[in-house]
């Protein structure tokens, strides 16, 4: 059959052969991750895969391994539009590595609160033009390899606590001048593919059912014509959520949409040309990813392809967004030909903290840590050096899963081996079993066909741990559903009473029941049989109140299991004297995938466990200590007055050891700027007094004043200010100019940048913009509004320019709905270092008055 070359043909086509049940159908996934298909008429189905640090692929825990990048914040804090357009192009790759089409990343929501669960994602930090920016370099980038992006999540999505029902309420003009923005540039800059909506609230209507969100704003006013799907078990109604828009429900089989769509059509609550829209650009994206070319095609195997281009790449990547932010001393760059003993000390200092929790992590080609790394750089070079180690202090949320030493009895490989059982007994024959990886023993993709959501069913892991000492060892457990573990077919710990009802914890995406721990006296170097059984949970059904009372009824299920040995070492003690007798300490500390994950937000900035002692301990005996922090947040510092050498490391993905290494001895100079305020304390931050809200509404008192906008206002010092970050030689600012005085199109701001130090370095310039005259409304003290990245050699000079237009300078009026620029208002734009160090500015003008929707 001759294919129709342009879309229009193709989708009108295929459209006019669909029944309404083929066409209720489309609207929903097929299973986690596939759309679905239509055979007789040669509509295939599309793959979607997480994002955004990676491609995961159609296994949430254990699949086929894929380069993991490092966090959006980072990304972040490269400020480098080429970095994240190569983060882009390597993804695209490995999206197509895992046979899918559509990648769900990126992500760009604000940094409303230092303690969002989901921070680390995020592009934006507390800057929406900065996150708008990087966010279209990545969607170009990917885009231009033929995958569709999904940008989100529509909007506002920036807390973890009640996301499923919470209600945000949000003033028009915070709306459209902050958490709009990010989405809005990107729509502008990229044509992203597809948007994800939300799952919360925005002034009282589910961002899914929002028609001023998805229709009004998101299609009529910036011209959006792709795909808005749900996030995964975001669909909180039937007809009113494709009235307003939102094309695909997410995942499949159908929950909201299916039969109940057919039902609305056939009994006149919807028309069948109603849902025609939706289906149109479900075809259309089907048709725009090329998978309409081949209506036969036949998903293949994932592949898992571990490229030496991506290491080398990623290894560049996470270096640049390596923030230095204290250099006292001069104790960085390190000079190993002159050190003798340099001790790694800290939690996280032998420990692979590769990125955050939720969906955003996954299965990575490798691992590294800080301390291996180092070692493995160090040694070919300075072989009389000694590299020591010591961990310091436990700062684990729960017990961490099975080590090494435990295996399957089936292929004697790390891990345990689990069988599914089509009933709720453990009994007959099992209907489907797999070699799990790791202790997290998820329940939540691969599942027999016939474990539709709804359906009980019982699984059972089984592994041989032979622990290496000898002691009272700990053993924990949450599930979601009733469960409990054996040991030699004893029973340890018992959830068997777990209900839907029962209390939870922040376990899988805090559905689980609280971690329960049991201590066993063990023989080391003894084999010991270790069994987890467990039941499906009952459905937990959330009421939606919108139209009727509908039931979200996520398939989120299984069990998490750990083990560690006794500690019988005094890992303070330890800590503090190699800490004394080394000529540097190198204190890797911060959160870790679980402190800082998708479904829950933080509780404090504190460093977990007794980091902030053992930090100030250790300065105390050494103060050639520097300080490396990993997370995708800030944190306090009670000691950052003893510190002399701060590095903020974030979460950098597969590279992270070789990365920091490359930071520490000086083969990369710093080049990272905070993407985000740094606060003293958290009762400085602009949401204290209204995040996470309580009733199940949060109201966004602080209006647009967020991140810097606020410390400035309010006259509040943070520790260390937005788009802050030191490098190993020094820069001089000149010449800050306009290419004229008034702005009708566009105006040109430049600076000379000039390398006054003794090594090459980059430099992230900052263009801020202020209204000098008086505004209609109140305005921030200035914006960020440009940025442009120089690199440069010893002695070397280049400009930094960028181009301002008239979104540079409105603001958002209610009274007028429309973007607003007062009659013959003048302004300055600041060429920076940070939103705090002005470096020089200039003077321009606009005439008459400026006013758009769009």
């Amino acid at each position: 059959m001759q294919l129709p070359i342009d879309m229009k043909s193709w989708v009108e086509d295929k459209l006019k052969q669909l029944t309404v049940e083929e066409k209720a159908l489309l609207l929903s996934g097929v299973d986690l991750w596939r759309t679905y298909p239509v055979p007789r008429l040669g509509i295939p189905q599309l793959k979607t895969t997480d994002g955004p640090v990676g491609a995961r692929g159609g296994t949430m825990v254990d699949g086929t391994t894929a380069a993991l990048t490092p966090s959006a914040v980072s990304l972040a804090a490269t400020w480098d539009i080429d970095i994240v357009a190569g983060i882009g192009g390597l993804l695209a790759t490995e999206v197509r590595d895992k046979k899918a089409d559509i990648l769900l990343a990126p992500t760009v929501c604000l940094h409303r609160s230092p303690l969002g669960g989901r921070n680390f994602e995020s592009f934006s930090g507390d800057d929406p033009f900065l996150g708008g920016k990087l966010a279209a370099a990545y969607i170009n980038a990917v885009q231009s390899h033929g995958i569709a992006t999904t940008i989100k999540h529509f909007a506002a999505n920036d807390q973890e606590t009640k996301r499923f029902v919470v209600d945000q309420v949000v003033s028009e003009r915070c709306l459209r001048e902050i958490h709009l923005v990010p989405f809005q540039i990107a729509l502008r800059d990229a044509k992203p593919t597809c948007v994800m909506a939300s799952y919360s609230k925005i002034n009282g209507v589910y961002a899914s059912n929002n028609k001023k969100l998805l229709n009004d704003i998101l299609r009529k006013e910036w011209g959006f014509e792709g795909l808005v799907m749900s996030d995964w078990f975001g669909v909180n109604s039937i007809v009113p959520s494709v009235e307003a828009g939102l094309d695909l429900e997410m995942p499949g089989p159908a929950r909201k949409r299916g039969k109940n769509l057919i039902d609305a059509v056939s009994k006149g609550y919807m028309k069948e040309s109603t849902m025609d829209i939706n289906v149109r650009r479900i075809l259309e994206l089907i048709y725009k990813t090329g998978k309409y070319k081949n209506p036969d095609w036949v998903e293949e195997k994932e592949e898992a392809i571990n490229r030496p281009e991506h290491q080398k790449f990623l290894r560049r990547a996470a270096s640049e967004g390596i923030v230095l932010l204290k250099n006292e001393k001069k104790i960085l760059p390190l000079t190993l030909g002159k050190t003798k003993q340099i001790a790694f000390i800290g939690p996280n200092s032998r420990e692979s903290v590769a990125a955050g929790g939720g969906s955003a992590s996954l299965n990575p080609h490798y691992r590294q840590n800080p301390f291996d790394s180092f070692i493995k750089n160090a040694a070919a070079n300075y072989p009389n050096l000694k590299v020591k180690h010591a961990k310091g202090c436990l700062a684990n949320k729960w017990v961490p899963l099975f080590p090494e030493t435990c295996v399957s009895p089936k292929n004697g490989e790390h891990g345990m081996y689990m069988e599914y059982f089509d009933n709720m007994l453990h009994q007959g024959q099992a209907v489907h079993a797999a070699h799990r990886k790791s202790t997290v023993l998820s329940c939540y993709d691969n599942l027999p066909k016939s474990f539709v959501p709804g359906k009980r069913y019982s699984y059972r892991a089984t592994g041989v741990l032979t622990p290496k000492t000898s002691g009272r060892h700990i053993f924990s457990m949450g599930t979601c559903g009733p469960g409990r573990l054996l040991v030699d077919g004893k029973e340890l710990i018992n959830i068997w009473n777990r209900t839907k009802e029962s209390e939870r914890s922040e376990m899988f995406m805090a559905y689980a029941s609280p971690e329960i721990r049991c201590e066993l006296d063990m023989i080391g170097e003894k084999s010991y049989n270790i069994t987890v059984e467990g039941v499906s949970r009952e459905l937990d059904p959330i009421p939606v109140h919108y139209t009727d009372e509908l039931y979200r009824d996520e398939v989120m299920d299984g069990s998490r299991v750990g083990f560690m040995e006794e500690v019988k070492e005094d890992l303070l003690g330890e800590a503090i004297a190699l800490a004394k007798e080394s000529d540097i300490v190198v204190y890797v500390g911060g959160k870790n995938i679980e402190w800082e994950s998708e479904a829950y937000d933080m509780k404090s900035m504190d460093l977990p466990g007794p980091q902030n002692d053992l930090i100030s301990k250790i300065l105390e005996v050494n103060p050639n200590t520097i300080i490396v922090n990993q997370s995708g947040t800030p944190i306090t510092m009670p000691w950052i007055n003893e510190a002399s050498t701060v590095v903020q490391a974030w979460y950098q993905g597969q590279e992270l050891g070789n990365s920091l290494y490359d930071v520490l001895v000086g083969n990369v100079s710093p080049c990272g700027k905070l993407p985000v305020t740094f606060p003293r304390r958290l009762e400085d931050t602009p949401t204290f007094h209204n995040f996470p809200g309580e009733n199940d509404k949060v109201v966004y008192g602080e209006g647009i004043w967020l991140g810097y906008r606020h410390y400035e206002k309010a006259k509040v010092e943070p520790l260390f200010p937005f788009g802050f970050g030191l490098s190993y030689t020094t820069f001089e600012y000149k010449n800050t100019r306009l290419s004229g005085d008034v702005l009708k199109d566009k105006l040109t701001v430049s600076v000379d940048i000039t390398n006054t130090g003794e090594v090459s370095g980059k430099e992230s310039v900052q263009f801020y913009v202020s209204q000098v005259s008086k505004p209609g409304l109140t305005r921030p003290v200035k914006e960020l509004k440009g940025f442009a990245k120089v690199d440069l050699r010893p002695g070397e000079t280049k400009t930094a320019s960028y181009d301002l237009d008239k979104y540079a300078l409105g603001y958002w009026d209610e009274k007028m709905r429309s973007w607003t620029v007062d009659r013959d208002a003048e302004f300055a734009v600041h060429a920076a270092a940070s939103s705090q160090d002005i470096k020089g500015s200039a003077n321009f003008r606009v005439e008459g008055t400026m006013q758009w929707i769009n």
